[in-house]
């Protein structure tokens, strides 16, 4: 609506209520209406403000303002990152600043942005995933005759508690498989004649993505992929005591029917056979089943701790519940066709896993930015994000006694040579704006000075608006 409507449609309405007082005004008394009358008589007070000045719409004299001393501020930082760096701030539906929003990056685990989102539009927040415990019939007198079967459903974070105090950046979500221990010990189980076999058939059995160099595994930067995977198909102890290393499991499903053996041991269940995998039988009976994490809380995980296994076992899930197969391949076709309803241009973007690792990647900032603001400031990726200057998570080192500490919540990404930083800042009169920046030094590192630059972006948005105060340009008071 152009400025001289919006006026115009605030006379008509003055006007309807200057009717409703004529007709009101009709049935009074002589004496009232002899009021009314010198009332209306009076000359009107002078109008020092035209009523079609930009004047009565102040904010939008002062807005334009607003954005140029924001290019202005954020400017002189933005040059001192490469020129393959894309930046976009977002107010809502208004963008404020962008450059090369619509460029390709790798984006490292702003991936996880995407990986997310399409969690959530398939999933929704509150869907969970099954670990089923089942034998060929329910114990008698505390003992199971036969095999116990742990029979994976995808749940991405059942850890130790060694595992988790291993973590770099704190204690995470997750399904504790003591507490596991716990409930099949409470469920009446003391012995199992037969072993602890694993089922993790419900996702395919590439541990890898393809394209992965094979020191991902060995640098524990991921675990293999696999549908029942505990501290991450990692050997981390279970137990107290006993032997830990952190080395990729030989086999997720062998090394899951170990942990639940040494568990369930630790417990005071006997347990006769050894460790061992394979695809259940059908016509099992369910001795427990167990729920993971509702959604919601496993994509705060994947965000906030920057979990490279949660993200890549959510991409199979996904594939799983859209496509019926539970592979990489199939999750990013889904995912692919999910973001297409998004509107923003896919034609640039290349997508090779769930977690950012593949240096292939390709996304622009201005399909962050959608992500992002169809999820809104409040929404779940939003409150599953690292905070700065936190005690956990992938920012707790960062924003530290800053404009930005405790303001700013955000999706780290980090390569050799990318640096990302995709979230939400609070701003001085209380909104949150949204910001993307993903930066490639291509054929280089990502240096202190670099990543100090990006955290001085996000520190400058906070000043924002820095304008003049509306009512010193609103309407001049009538006299």
């Amino acid at each position: 609506m152009s400025l001289r409507a919006q006026i115009l449609g605030g006379t008509l309405i003055v006007g309807g209520l200057v009717g409703g007082s004529l007709a009101w005004t009709s049935e009074a008394s002589r004496a009232e209406a002899a009021d009314v009358a010198t009332a209306v008589s009076a000359p009107a007070p002078r109008l020092n403000t035209p009523v079609l000045s930009a004047r009565r719409m102040p904010s939008y004299l002062v807005a334009p303002q607003a954005m140029r001393r924001l290019v202005n501020t954020v400017g002189p930082t933005l040059g001192q990152l490469p020129a393959t760096t894309c930046f976009e701030v977002r107010d809502a539906d208004r963008t404020l600043v962008a450059q090369a929003p619509d460029a390709p990056f790798a984006p490292a685990s702003n991936q996880k942005i995407l990986t997310a989102w399409t969690a959530l539009e398939v999933f929704g927040p509150d869907h969970t995933f099954t670990t089923t415990f089942a034998a060929s019939a329910a114990p008698v007198g505390g003992v199971i005759d036969g095999d116990l079967w742990v029979i994976g459903g995808g749940d991405p974070v059942i850890d130790s508690a060694i595992y988790q105090r291993s973590q770099r950046w704190g204690v995470s979500q997750h399904t504790s498989i003591e507490a596991l221990g716990d409930q099949l010990r409470a469920a009446g189980i003391t012995a199992i004649t037969g072993s602890v076999y694993a089922d993790d058939s419900y996702f395919d059995n590439v541990r890898t993505v393809p394209t992965w160099p094979s020191r991902f595994l060995s640098q524990g930067q991921v675990g293999p992929l696999s549908a029942l995977a505990v501290n991450d198909a990692r050997t981390y102890g279970v137990v107290e005591g006993q032997p830990s290393a952190d080395r990729p499991a030989p086999d997720p499903g062998v090394w899951a029917a170990q942990a639940f053996t040494s568990v369930l041991q630790a417990r005071g269940v006997s347990v006769a056979g050894a460790p061992a995998g394979g695809v259940a039988p059908a016509g099992l009976t369910t001795v427990l089943e167990a729920p993971s994490l509702p959604m919601s809380e496993l994509v705060a995980e994947m965000l906030r701790f920057s979990d490279n296994n949660t993200a890549e076992l959510l991409l199979k899930a996904i594939g799983k519940k859209v496509g019926g197969t539970g592979s990489t391949e199939a999750g990013i076709a889904a995912m692919t066709e999910r973001l297409g309803e998004l509107g923003v241009d896919l034609t640039k973007v290349v997508i090779r896993d769930g977690s950012g690792l593949d240096e292939g990647n390709r996304v622009t900032c201005d399909l962050l930015q959608a992500t992002l603001n169809d999820s809104g400031p409040d929404g779940v990726i939003a409150d599953g994000m690292a905070v700065g200057g936190d005690s956990v998570g992938t920012l707790k080192e960062r924003f530290r006694g800053s404009e930005a500490t405790g303001k700013v919540k955000a999706k780290t990404g980090t390569l050799r040579w990318v640096t990302a930083l995709s979230g939400w800042i609070e701003v001085d009169d209380g909104r949150e704006l949204s910001f993307s920046t993903l930066v490639n030094n291509e054929g280089g590192q990502i240096s202190s000075a670099q990543l100090g630059a990006v955290d001085r972006l996000v520190e400058q948005l906070t000043t924002y608006p820095d304008s003049t105060d509306p009512a010193l340009v609103g309407p001049k008071p009538a006299g």
